[in-house]
């Protein structure tokens, strides 16, 4: 169980520049279903989405998981908690130019200490189950959209984390690919995982996977 309360996050705080992008936000995410934070462009999802995760901290309130609050944990606790728990699917793939496939999806491995081999034998599953395995050492840079994505998704459970956090995973892509990466989401949720992705997509809210939505507007929950 994820729980939000009273979150508020602003950036450059004291500033002239001064921006909330989260006010005081109050909710649970439970465990093993598929969450959508739904809103316009500039309606805090991203900021929240991040919130959750433990990529931002806040500014006000606290966010607690299984009841421990992460609020104010040290950083180096902070990202060993973020590294087995969550896995992070970012909305412009943040996949590293210059590196093979296979050692983009290798990489939030890597701090863990598990045997390389180990790791990279679990990659290879995740990129032949996602149909990539022709292209483990392709760059990154060669790779098409709808490529990059499913890279990322496999990039993001090579730690077999808890929760799957997605920042709007269809915005790139067409209808066709748009589909087959809901449809994978769909497949973690059976595995028992659970998902949070922020979209403003309708099609996200159209093919049935998506159990609870999270309005947001202006970053507050809307009515």
């Amino acid at each position: 169980m994820i729980e939000l309360v009273e979150v508020s996050k602003t950036y450059n705080p004291g500033r002239e520049n001064a921006y909330t992008a989260v006010r005081e936000v109050s909710l649970n995410i439970e465990p093993g279903r598929v969450t959508a934070l739904r809103g316009p462009s500039g309606s805090g999802k991203t900021t929240l989405l991040g919130l959750i995760g433990g990529l931002t901290r806040p500014s006000s309130g606290r966010v607690r998981l299984d009841g421990r609050d992460i609020s104010a944990l040290p950083e180096r606790f902070l990202t060993e908690l973020r590294r087995a728990t969550f896995g992070f699917v970012f909305q412009q793939f943040q996949l590293i130019r210059g590196l093979s496939v296979l050692e983009n999806v290798m990489l939030p491995a890597i701090p863990s200490g598990r045997p390389h081999a180990r790791v990279r034998q679990q990659a290879l599953q995740l990129l032949d189950g996602f149909g990539l395995g022709a292209r483990a050492e392709a760059k990154a840079q060669w790779l098409s959209g709808g490529e990059a994505q499913r890279v990322a998704i496999a990039r993001a459970l090579i730690n077999d984390p808890q929760i799957i956090l997605a920042d709007e995973p269809t915005s790139h892509l067409d209808s066709a690919l748009s589909r087959q990466i809901l449809a994978i989401l769909a497949d973690l949720r059976a595995q028992g995982k659970g998902v949070v992705i922020s979209s403003h997509d309708p099609l996200v809210f159209e093919v049935g996977l998506v159990e609870r939505v999270i309005d947001l507007r202006d970053g507050r929950l809307a009515s």
